[in-house]
């Protein structure tokens, strides 16, 4: 009695440590195991099957013969954005320039599926509204050895999506797809006494990324810019059309055309690239300190990506104007001569206004460290409870390496740290934070057992670095499912899942996307003293399959 009574209160002390719970993006959302989804994820101390070669590869020792796992992932995500009014500073500068911003008080919604396939270029739109992955592994002990050998194809991060070409979070992706799928991971899991284990993972996997963004300005250098042209307009001294040599020119090649403004959708830029092997490595234990409780941990180390792809600007007809007029003119000589400066593309090879070439970028899988325990409080109760850590602080930023000097990067070096001549960092500056992950089981009967979960997600990503191109805000992961023993030593389990996850940003309040610092923030903060609000949705649905083979 009295040990029952220690059990229970040792599970309601670590349900009490909640309180200081912090968080992840989105890890394991797209790994497809059915009982890791039904438990919360919470399975460091209960290594789910096969999976365990991600979760804690010391659990594969509780795997006997040879073992076949099938499995099936259904995902639905969809996000929105809903964009309000703008701080005084801003709504002074629209207002007295007559500026109309298409993305103030508009909503932006896409549920649309847009996936990076292996060996494919750019997106490809999923043809259903849920996102199906068939996925599975397989097992196999030696008879009358301690050491368990599998390898498994797994998910670690598929996600992406589509937004309309009116959409008003295009500016901070119209498309964009991170996935990486593990094609081949030998494991082995060693059991050192009765009680302890240890396993170790190497995977093999192929990485592959896409997007395209349109990209605005709206900083007060260019509104000064703007406001130059248009007085220049007015008092009539901008070239005559067809002037073949201007000294200077500030007015375009066409003088009454579109002016380059903070508001104007400036340029297209689009980059995929991906890379058929990344390896990554992963180490574990498992001790049964107890009959009633199991202390797992587990460590997957850092991974680079280095990806080989393209990237490919389309420039609007304001941005090859105004600055086709400058190439054209004398001064643009005595310019390019102190600093590279932009000019046009009008002439380009790959069709006016357009750049295309080559590009490479460096994507992390950040660091993941996760401990846990697994309580059999009575005979027929489990609770799991996991402390995470995930070191998304390595995503300092994307950096995108080119081929040559850009239009686009040629101006914003001179202003932005965060960008060079042949190179363009979109800053993130995200948190490594920790987050905890609960489940519970009730064995119903010899051949059923219940499950539920619940993940507090507290979002790495910072307030003031929120954004609109991962809008991931604070999210709560709710689940459950079921665990069916077939026939044999045939098992069935389902796993259900619904997660929430929202963000409210203050005009200025983040550095990524909306911030009013017109000084230090010109490149991609393209909602420049805007406020809003985001929401991401997800439901997940997974299916699994085990036997004997």
């Amino acid at each position: 009695m009295k040990q029952g009574l220690f059990r229970t209160f040792a599970g309601l002390a670590c349900l009490a440590a909640y309180s200081v719970t912090q968080a992840a993006l989105v890890e394991n959302l797209t790994m497809g195991n059915a009982k890791a989804l039904a438990l919360g994820n919470a399975v460091t101390a209960d290594p789910p099957g096969v999976d365990s070669i991600h979760y804690n590869p010391a659990g594969l020792t509780r795997l006997k013969g040879r073992q076949l796992n099938l499995k099936v992932l259904a995902a639905s995500m969809g996000f929105s954005v809903e964009f309000g009014g703008y701080d005084e500073t801003t709504q002074a500068i629209i207002d007295n320039n007559g500026y109309v911003d298409e993305a103030a008080y508009n909503t932006s919604e896409t549920s649309t599926i847009g996936l990076r396939i292996p060996f494919t270029e750019g997106i490809t739109e999923w043809p259903l509204p849920v996102l199906i992955l068939p996925l599975g592994g397989a097992s196999y002990n030696p008879v009358g050895t301690d050491v368990t050998y599998a390898t498994a194809v797994y998910a670690p991060m598929a996600a992406g999506y589509i937004r309309d070409e009116d959409d008003p979070a295009r500016f901070m992706g119209q498309h964009m797809s991170l996935a990486k799928i593990t094609y081949f991971s030998p494991s082995f899991a060693v059991e050192l006494t009765d009680r302890l284990s240890v396993g170790a993972s190497l995977g093999f996997s192929w990485q592959g990324v896409t997007a395209q963004t349109q990209i605005r300005v709206p900083n007060m250098a260019l509104a000064f810019g703007e406001n130059l042209t248009r007085d220049l307009q007015n008092q009539g001294v901008c070239p005559a059309p067809g002037d073949p040599d201007p000294y200077i020119n500030f007015c375009g090649q066409d003088p009454g055309g579109a002016r380059l403004g903070p508001f104007t959708d400036v340029t297209s830029l689009e980059f995929d690239a991906e890379t058929a092997v990344v390896p990554n490595f992963n180490v574990g234990m498992l001790w049964e300190v107890t009959d009633w409780l199991t202390w797992g941990m587990v460590y997957q180390f850092e991974s680079a990506a280095d990806l080989d792809g393209y990237y490919r600007l389309e420039y609007n007809e304001e941005w090859v104007n105004f600055f086709d007029g400058i190439y054209n003119s004398g001064l643009y000589s005595a310019i390019n001569t102190l600093i590279a400066f932009p000019t046009g593309q009008a002439d380009s090879p790959h069709g006016r206004g357009i750049e295309y070439g080559d590009a490479k970028l460096e994507i992390i899988t950040p660091a993941h460290f996760a401990t846990g325990v697994a309580l059999q409080l009575t005979s027929r109760w489990q609770l799991n409870i996991d402390a995470k850590w995930t070191d998304w602080a390595a995503w300092d930023g994307l950096k995108v390496e080119f081929d040559q000097p850009l239009d686009f990067t040629k101006l914003a070096t001179l202003v932005s740290p965060y960008s060079e001549l042949t190179e363009l960092t979109i800053p993130r500056h995200y948190e490594s934070v920790w987050n905890w992950a609960f489940g519970v089981e009730y064995r119903y009967s010899d051949r059923l057992a219940l499950r539920a979960g619940y993940e507090p997600r507290k979002s790495s990503i910072p307030n003031d670095k929120q954004d609109v191109l991962l809008p991931l805000g604070d999210a709560k992961l709710y689940t459950l499912g079921f665990e069916w023993l077939l026939q044999g030593s045939q098992v069935l389990e389902v796993g259900m899942g619904y997660m929430t996850a929202s963000a409210h940003v203050p005009a200025g309040g983040s550095t990524n996307a909306n911030s009013s610092d017109h000084f230090n923030n010109f490149i991609y903060n393209p909602y420049a003293g805007t406020e809003f609000s985001s929401e991401a949705t997800a439901y997940l649905l997974e299916l699994s399959y085990t036997a004997s083979f």
